[in-house]
């Protein structure tokens, strides 16, 4: 059953708030049939005929995964672990399962805007700066229309079609040459860092994290 878990107060989401609205991350064609708006994947994400791992997204914004990061120190394990955040903006879900997840997930909304209710098999959640437990492979789930500007964040495990190589703990967002940049740590076991247009080379081989 879906439960509640705390009440965050709308200065521990400012500065991500802050982010999305001066970067816009765009819409994901792969999200399209599931709803309307931005909704983009920081973390692990499952790579097609690759095995999954980090986003194109997170080296894009290596920023919005160190404040991310954050916030679920915090706010999200000390109930569930993850390896990925499902970030919308203004993203209109319609009824759906997640099939691609395993496990409850983590969901908190924020931002001006009134309505919005999560439904979840028709019952309304009012999530506005408050932490939400649920199920999404298992529940059908959608969102009730709202006025003004909505942020989600929802917190998830993938459910790969390949056995996972990488964890989102073997990358680490750190401030490198005036940037923020991901940091982590290459085969032959020297620091590399993503950032920009500088992703990931294919085929992807094991990483581990390094901090500064």
């Amino acid at each position: 059953m879906p439960q509640f878990v705390s009440y965050i107060p709308s200065s521990e989401t400012d500065a991500i708030k802050d982010y999305l609205t001066k970067h816009r991350l765009g819409n994901n064609k792969y999200r399209v049939k599931v709803g309307e708006g931005q909704s983009n994947t920081i973390g692990i994400v499952s790579k097609r005929s690759l095995p999954p791992d980090l986003s194109r997204i997170s080296w894009a914004h290596p920023r919005l995964f160190f404040l991310l990061m954050q916030f679920a120190e915090k706010h999200v394990l000390p109930h569930i672990t993850f390896t990925s955040i499902q970030v919308n903006h203004n993203y209109t879900c319609k009824a759906h399962k997640d099939v691609g997840n395993t496990g409850d997930s983590f969901i908190i909304a924020f931002g001006g805007f009134t309505g919005g209710e999560l439904c979840i098999e028709n019952v309304h959640y009012d999530i506005r700066n408050r932490g939400l437990l649920f199920n999404g492979s298992e529940l059908t789930h959608w969102t009730k229309n709202w006025e003004g500007e909505r942020f989600t964040l929802v917190f998830h495990t993938i459910n790969p079609r390949f056995p996972m190589m990488h964890e989102l703990s073997d990358y680490d967002a750190v401030e490198h040459d005036g940037k923020w940049k991901i940091a982590f740590l290459t085969e032959e076991g020297e620091v590399d860092y993503l950032y920009g247009k500088k992703g990931l080379p294919h085929p992807l081989k094991g990483r581990k994290v390094i901090k500064e």
